[in-house]
C-alpha cells in the first residue's frame, strides 16, 4: 500500500520487509520462556527493544495468522525477480510452513 500510493519506494519496503521477515525468521524459536515463538507460533507481546517474549504471555495463533497473512501478502506483492524479492518470498513461505498446525489442535488428537 505504501508502495502504491507514494508513501515509500519500492526498494524501502524491500528493505523494511526483509528486515521484518528476517527477525521473525532469526529469533529465537523454542520451549524457552523468553523466546520469541514456539511451534512456528509467535507470543502475543514481545518486547519492543529484544523482540523476545513479555509477561509470561500465550502463544497466539490470531497474531501468528495475521503474521502470516502479511508475510504471504508480501510474498504476493513482491514478484520481482531480484534477490532481496526472491529472498521475501522464501521466507514468507518458510515461515508459513514452520507452523505446526496440529500442535495447536491440541496435538492433533
Amino acid at each position: 500500500v505504501g508502495v502504491e500510493r507514494g508513501f515509500m519506494t519500492r526498494a524501502a519496503a524491500v528493505e523494511r520487509t526483509l528486515a521484518t521477515l528476517r527477525f521473525f525468521w532469526n529469533a529465537p524459536h523454542g520451549p524457552e520462556v523468553d523466546a520469541t515463538g514456539c511451534k512456528g507460533f509467535y507470543y502475543h507481546f514481545l518486547d519492543i527493544r529484544t523482540g523476545r517474549r513479555v509477561w509470561k504471555c500465550e502463544l497466539s495463533t490470531v497474531d501468528t495468522a495475521l503474521l502470516l497473512a502479511g508475510a504471504l501478502a508480501a510474498g504476493a506483492y513482491f514478484d520481482g525477480d531480484d534477490e532481496s524479492e526472491l529472498e521475501i518470498r522464501r521466507l514468507a513461505d518458510a515461515l508459513y510452513r514452520r507452523v505446526d498446525w496440529r500442535w495447536a489442535q491440541n496435538g492433533g488428537a
